[in-house]
């Protein structure tokens, strides 16, 4: 793909968009400690305030600095989408409507790599997902979850203990 197709992949993908953004964020608050930088950092985080804004309330995605998002983050569709207080792995992956983490809340979710996480779900709580995880549509989880299951309902149960969902996300 060439470099005109990137950009204009970021252009057409909203979840992309509010990643870059996070992304950013992420790079500003990490270089906060280094004093030669501050005159660019505080362009920098008017860049990200203004982004950010756009990125809540024109795709309704919620980002917080506060997560620890791996790399290969994928928000699939855009909408009521919060990830808050919480750590993702790497290559996990999140529906509209989904909330991750709560604000003031100290221990949020802490997720494994390759998590599918389905639209208007919902995981709030000091819990540990493990890899691999699925969690259907409209689950609500507040208790552990081993890794390689699939989880469904509200409150969510574990509906399997071996569940390969390298048909939704390809293996890590």
């Amino acid at each position: 793909m060439s470099a005109w197709g990137k950009v204009g992949a970021i252009r057409r993908t909203p979840g992309l968009q509010a990643v870059f953004v996070y992304r950013f964020g992420r790079l500003l608050d990490s270089r906060k400690k280094s004093i030669a930088v501050w005159p660019l950092l505080a362009v920098g985080w008017i860049v990200y305030a203004l982004a950010a804004a756009v990125v809540r309330k024109g795709y309704g995605i919620r980002l917080s600095l506060s997560a620890d998002i791996g790399p290969g983050f994928y928000v699939g569709h855009f909408g009521g989408v919060e990830v808050i207080n919480c750590r993702l792995g790497q290559h996990c992956s999140v529906g509209q409507q989904t909330k991750v983490g709560r604000d003031g809340q100290i221990d949020g979710p802490r997720i494994g790599n390759g998590a599918w996480i389905g639209a208007h779900s919902k995981v709030f709580g000091p819990v540990t997902i493990g890899d691999n995880v699925t969690i259907a549509p409209g689950a609500r989880v507040t208790k552990d979850v081993p890794s390689r299951s699939l989880v469904a309902g509200d409150p969510g149960r574990i509906v399997s203990r071996n569940y390969d969902n390298a048909r939704i996300l390809p293996p890590i």
